[in-house]
């Protein structure tokens, strides 16, 4: 305990010395601080306080540690004598010292306030400014006394051991947090001040040629975790005290990039706002009972994860929350890799003769998006057991440095699962007795697989990157590789555009026998034709095809990969099909479904991820001079489907030989005869050439209304001058994208006199027409070429190119004004395409009434028009029935077959994959009577008939739309309103992916429901009902 006659003695000395400068009225923050570290180190020879240097960056560090007899306790914040405390105490930069920092002190030289884990325990109001103009100091003995605790409890504090590893990650989380948002204030510093930058710009500019679009906060948060997880590396295997002087040279030689991260961490010019909080990582890990942390890690290992793995999902958990379900990213489940892993090693002893399978030294392996290392975790175990199971385990050692660190080759582009893999591998090394030396390294390099290109090597950082991409670009280009395993990204919108990885896409390449590939861009030998192939451009493709690349260049291998499953069956892939037929002998295709999107409950991914996945299997072998395609299906729980993954492999399957054939070449099982039929009838998009989907605006709530006039005040809003761009994201959540910026956009109307002439109407849901602002500027996709069209007096089906897989085809739809895509499905893949009867021609002047439809072009008209048929299509039709049909008699047609039961039924599985494809009937009087059911439904669709109403909505009340639910012939909408009298028929209805009466309602969910709302909402119930029976009537005529 102090000494309270020391104590009081050396506050009247801090007194007069506050006082005496105090009164010279020069002073700032600064001048007290030399007085004020002279008082606490009066007080107790054992207490030391260092300074901080001034800083320029915004985040910086605290003013003072603090030590006790050489042993840093914690932190001192100092602010100016005049400083509000309790103002500071909210201030965002305390707030991140008080979640970082377990012992802190917060001053203005006069009042003290002691902060512990978070928690104000003392408040001592030692002196006050008006104390500083008394000549004398009269301070009470309570406060005295009150201090003395105060400074004693701060100084007396010690770090707890730690021994948990959740408490250990919750700790390294508050300081890697911490370390985050000062790597990201020290970069933006670094960027306005580029004369003299500090070594973490050096990991940023280096990070950057890796990731070209990588922004400063995700590198400082790569930063934060690498150094983080570096640290405990360091700690694992070294269990001497450490500090940032001895930190890099307990990391391996080998690795380059984590070494150089950590010999620019001490030393004077590593910057002092980064360097307190490293050394306060390093104490927290100097405290931890490593020893029983990592026995305790080592037992949830043991359960389905690699231990490193449940300790950075601990972390996480604290770091970043929403980072951790993300953790997908980085971490494919165990029963998926055994999976993978066990049949590769199966594949290589049965088809390519190799005795140890994976432990067969011949054999060299690659996986290409490395993540954390758990393939490897795996493959290693399996090449070790193989071992053991031989009877060869005096091999182990000589086996691990000979051959899994010398022929298993990883590439990984994030930083932070490339640091995590090779602690994760290195600690599965060492319980196998074996410590890597300073010359050896697990071989997962820092590397972009689908980016061959050589980086330059001046700046510091970039030198260890660089040897790292040599090594890598070795073994892309040089070493013959036979088995491929992992689980690519996927990335429906790629960052990875580079020329190397385009080009083996379209182009192709000759494979090692001097057989030509086309690439994927093409099927039959011609262009695929697909508007928008976007989905071939997914980075999960490219890995693909990087790895048939490389198998074909070889000339023989195997690739064992968990990928999205779309490739299976989307149309758009049936160049990549053809191609993998080609390259590959045995194809297995192990369809894991799980796509949330499908709306099944007793279906669950095996990954928290929206998309449906499949293991693929692709073997090339000279074994055989035949090609084989082989599929099954897994349906079921995600546990159940874990069970299953980890008591099977390729040989126990019971797998469905399939025979993909052009044009499409799908990859699931098929009734081949009924698809040859099926293939004979017209195509629509055959029929109707020019379409296009729906408008797509990324804005919908902003540019898409139930009020016209709601809608003119946001669009003149934008028009506004004098509110910010930022004003306007606040207010209206308005965020740039790839194809539409807010500013250009504003710009552009600002200056168009004619802002207010694009208002009109757009069919947004089934029965659900609204207002939008159709202007090009505002859209991300106004597919004007087709909607202009729309404009005109004109009718178009909607309907889809696909399916998910399960659901029932309903996805036919008219409209007679403008469509949004979402107009009759929700989901991505069912967007829905918008083909018009009718084009116009732009010949005459403009009507009037349309003027405020028809502003995009000058002299715009469009009162000459002619169907939107092909030449072969008319050819076709006029000769089957021998005589010329109206436009409308064809449409007609057309929209009844859509709607017949028999033919979504029938052909339910070929609706799935493409466009619908239309069959003609023989005779003209049952094409009439089809055609004529076809107009009742397109008058019904677009809700231009009457029909008397049976519904009733007769209980008075607030007309307000707040839950849903249908019972017993009744549709609620508050908890005293319904409507009466709806069979369960019409209710269950669906257009697309919407159940109609309950989508309409819902999308007025909190509105109120006027006269009309209630009045359209009883026409559509009698126009579904309508339908239904219009729908059996057609099947009554005929079965298509």
């Amino acid at each position: 305990m102090i000494d309270k006659n020391l104590i009081k003695k050396e506050i009247n000395h801090y007194f007069e010395e506050i006082k005496n400068i105090y009164h010279t009225g020069d002073y700032t923050e600064w001048t007290y601080r030399t007085p004020f570290e002279n008082f606490i180190k009066n007080i107790n020879k054992n207490y030391q306080l260092i300074q901080e240097p001034k800083r320029t960056t915004g985040l910086g560090a605290p003013d003072f540690k603090a030590y006790n007899d050489n042993r840093k306790i914690g932190f001192i914040e100092t602010k100016d004598l005049n400083a509000n405390l309790d103002e500071i105490l909210e201030t965002e930069q305390l707030k991140k010292y008080i979640d970082a920092i377990d012992n802190l002190i917060l001053t203005n030289y006069l009042q003290f306030i002691l902060i512990r884990n978070k928690q104000n325990v003392l408040n001592v109001d030692l002196l006050t400014l008006e104390d500083l103009n008394k000549s004398k100091n009269s301070i009470s003995n309570e406060k005295v006394e009150q201090f003395a605790q105060l400074i004693s409890d701060f100084f007396d504090y010690q770090l707890p051991t730690i021994s948990t590893a959740e408490e250990l990650a919750m700790q390294l989380s508050k300081k890697a947090i911490l370390l985050k948002d000062s790597a990201i204030e020290q970069l933006k510093d670094d960027l306005k001040n580029s004369n003299s930058p500090s070594s973490i710009y050096d990991f940023y500019q280096g990070i950057k040629e890796l990731i070209n679009d990588i922004n400063i906060e995700d590198c400082a948060d790569a930063y934060a975790q690498t150094v983080t997880y570096g640290l405990f590396m360091a700690k694992k295997n070294y269990k001497t005290t450490l500090n940032r002087d001895s930190a890099a040279s307990y990391i391996p030689k080998s690795v380059g990039i984590i070494r150089r991260i950590f010999s620019n961490i001490s030393g004077d010019e590593f910057p002092s706002n980064i360097a307190w909080i490293v050394d306060d990582i390093l104490d927290i890990l100097n405290v931890s009972d490593l020893d029983k942390i990592l026995s305790n890690i080592d037992e949830r290992g043991k359960k389905d994860k690699e231990p490193i793995i449940y300790f950075y999902e601990d972390f996480l958990n604290y770091y970043e929350p929403e980072r951790r379900k993300q953790l997908g990213v980085y971490y494919t489940p165990r029963p998926v890799v055994n999976f993978i892993v066990n049949s590769v090693h199966i594949i290589l002893k049965e088809y390519f003769d190799k005795q140890f399978g994976l432990a067969d030294d011949s054999v060299n392996v690659l996986d290409p998006a490395a993540g954390t290392g758990t393939f490897f975790w795996i493959a290693y175990l399996v090449v070790l057991n193989e071992l053991k199971k031989q009877g060869l385990s005096g091999m182990i050692e000589d086996k691990i440095k000979n051959h899994l660190l010398k022929h298993f080759y990883g590439f990984e582009l994030l930083i932070t699962p490339y640091v995590i893999s090779h602690l994760n591998l290195t600690d599965l090394l060492k319980k196998w007795k074996y410590d890597l030396q300073d010359n050896e390294r697990i071989q997962i390099y820092l590397t972009n697989t689908l980016e061959p290109a050589e980086l330059p090597s001046e700046i510091p950082f970039l030198r260890e990157i660089t040897e790292e991409n040599k090594a890598a670009n070795k073994v892309k280009f040089d070493e013959k590789i036979l088995a491929i395993i992992g689980n690519p990204p996927y990335a429906g919108i790629s960052a990875n555009k580079g020329k190397w990885i385009d080009d083996l896409l379209k182009k192709g390449y000759t494979r090692a026998d001097g057989s030509k590939d086309d690439g994927y861009y093409k099927v039959d030998g011609k262009p695929l034709g697909e508007k928008n192939p976007k989905w071939l451009q997914d980075d999960y493709v490219k890995f693909i095809r990087f790895a048939q690349w490389k198998i074909d260049q070889n000339g023989e291998g195997v690739v064992g990969f968990i990928t999205n499953h779309s490739y299976i069956d989307n149309p758009t892939f049936r160049g990549m099909r053809q191609s993998l037929l080609e390259s590959f002998d045995r194809i297995y295709l192990l369809n894991l479904h799980g796509s949330s999107r499908r709306g099944s409950y007793d279906d669950e991914n095996v990954f928290d991820i929206q998309q449906g996945v499949a293991i693929s299997i692709f073997i090339k072998t000279k074994k055989y001079n035949d090609k084989k395609v082989f599929y099954a299906d897994l349906w079921g729980l995600r546990e159940d489907k874990y069970k299953w993954l980890d008591s099977h492999t390729i040989k126990n399957v019971e797998w469905k030989e399939i025979n993909p054939v052009s044009p499409n070449y799908f990859f699931v099982p098929k009734n081949t005869s009924l698809e040859e039929k099926y293939n004979k009838f017209w195509k629509i998009t055959d029929i109707f050439p020019l379409y296009s989907t729906g408008i797509v605006t990324a804005k919908d709530d902003f540019i898409i209304d139930f009020n016209k006039d709601a809608l003119h005040k946001r669009i003149a809003k934008l028009r506004d001058k004098s509110i910010s761009d930022l004003e306007i994201r606040n207010i209206y959540k308005l965020k740039d994208t790839h194809g539409w910026k807010l500013s250009k956009a504003r710009k552009k109307l600002i200056d168009d006199a004619k802002w207010d002439q694009y208002f009109t109407k757009i069919y947004y849901r089934p029965f659900d027409i609204r207002e939008i602002y159709y202007n090009p500027i505002m859209l991300e996709g106004a597919r004007y070429d087709v909607m202009q069209h729309l404009l005109m007096d004109n009718i178009a089906i909607v309907t889809v190119r696909q399916v998910k897989y399960g659901n029932s085809w309903q996805h036919s739809l008219i409209a007679d004004k403008l469509v949004e895509s979402s107009f009759i499905s929700n989901k991505t893949s069912e967007i829905c395409y918008v083909l018009p009867l009718y084009l116009y021609n732009k010949t005459i002047p403009q009507k009037s009434n349309l003027k405020t439809m028809m502003v995009f072009e000058k002299h715009a008209d469009y009162a000459s028009k002619k169907p939107n048929f092909s030449p072969d299509f008319l050819k076709f039709i006029t000769e089957k029935y021998g005589k010329t049909l109206t436009p409308e008699e064809i449409f007609y047609y057309i929209y009844a077959v859509l709607h017949s039961p028999s033919y979504r039924e029938k052909y339910a599985e070929f609706l799935q994959y493409d466009f619908p494809r239309i069959p003609f009937v023989d005779d003209y009087e049952t094409f009439q009577k089809l055609s004529e059911i076809g107009k009742s439904l397109t008058e019904l669709h677009l809700m231009k008939c009457n029909l008397p109403t049976r519904v009733k909505f007769d209980i008075p009340g607030s007309g307000i739309v707040e839950k849903v639910k249908y019972d017993n012939g009744k549709i609620w909408i508050n908890k005293v309103q319904y409507f009466d009298g709806i069979p369960e028929d019409i209710w269950c209805f669906y257009i697309g992916g919407y159940q109609v009466l309950d989508k309409w309602l819902k999308s007025r969910a909190k509105l109120k429901l006027d006269s009309e709302s209630i009045m359209q909402f009883l026409q559509i119930t009698e126009i579904i009902g309508e339908t239904i029976n219009l729908m059996n009537e057609i099947d009554k005529i005929i079965e298509l």
